[in-house]
């Protein structure tokens, strides 16, 4: 017999939906929430394992999702938020979008405790910093406790919003073998469905808004109706993203973000002693 503690998300009991081999060597008992939709390992005991390497290898969409995230926060940061605040990506991985949204005049800034931020070194968050937004892309599926993380970063950060990608399902558990499960690196432990975010946002009091399958949004206030009309849209979108780069009128950040890098390895050498 299976057992489960209660859904972190709404606290009903979870039912029992199959078995599955993680990392090929342990074999680990899924848990559907049937008052949520929110589906989870049983305690994941192996994440010692799945995180011995930061980044998967399987993960080959990586830097195309950065691409993608870019252009689209390069639209919804002008159109949504205030886009001359700042802008914190948690498990913000090596820093990819960080550098990408920098490059393009926000004031961005990346966290990781798993991994190490190559892209955007210099431009992690201080303590007691006040964020427009967060970006959480890639990041729920690997949280045991998504209510407690959201409210956390909400906390830390001391904003409302979060853009988010995590790929949904809808209604019965996606047979065993979904590529999504992440079998093989052992990362992915929860897995969620549109009315399990929409149940976050609200035990959060946010607005929920879903993009599509696969990105979301939680805002402190509820976006224009024009403006989710369009980002629903991938044409209008794609339209409206090619329009804002075409403008351009914010000013990037890569050459200061140079000159400061320089003056920290002068400083650095500096403070060394000399033999």
């Amino acid at each position: 017999m299976h057992h489960s503690k209660p859904c972190p998300v709404c606290g009903a009991e979870r039912d029992f939906v199959f078995m599955q081999r993680i990392l090929g060597r342990h074999d680990v008992a899924y848990f559907l929430c049937p008052a949520c939709g929110l589906l989870q390992t049983e305690t994941p005991h192996w994440l010692a394992e799945a995180y011995a390497q930061a980044i998967a290898h399987t993960d080959t969409g990586m830097l195309q999702r950065n691409l993608e995230h870019a252009r689209f926060l390069n639209l919804l940061l002008q159109l949504a938020f205030d886009p001359d605040g700042r802008f914190v990506d948690v498990a913000g991985g090596y820093g990819v979008l960080t550098r990408l949204l920098r490059d393009r005049g926000f004031d961005a800034y990346t966290s990781d405790k798993y991994c190490a931020n190559l892209f955007a070194i210099g431009h992690e968050p201080f303590e007691g910093m006040k964020a427009e937004a967060v970006f959480a892309f890639e990041v729920l599926e690997h949280v045991v406790d998504p209510l407690a993380f959201l409210r956390e970063e909400f906390a830390r950060y001391r904003c409302g919003s979060m853009v988010l990608s995590s790929l949904t399902f809808s209604g019965s558990a996606p047979a065993p073998g979904w590529w999504y499960y992440a079998l093989e690196s052992g990362q992915h432990v929860s897995f969620y469905q549109p009315r399990t975010l929409q149940r976050l946002a609200s035990q959060l009091e946010c607005e929920y808004t879903c993009i599509h399958a696969g990105l979301h949004l939680f805002t402190a206030q509820p976006l224009a109706p024009w403006l989710r009309y369009a980002l629903r849209r991938r044409r209008l979108r794609s339209v409206l993203e090619k329009w804002f780069w075409s403008r351009r009128k914010r000013t990037s950040l890569t050459w200061s973000d140079h000159e400061q890098a320089q003056q920290r390895l002068q400083d650095t050498a500096r403070a060394e002693p000399r033999p």
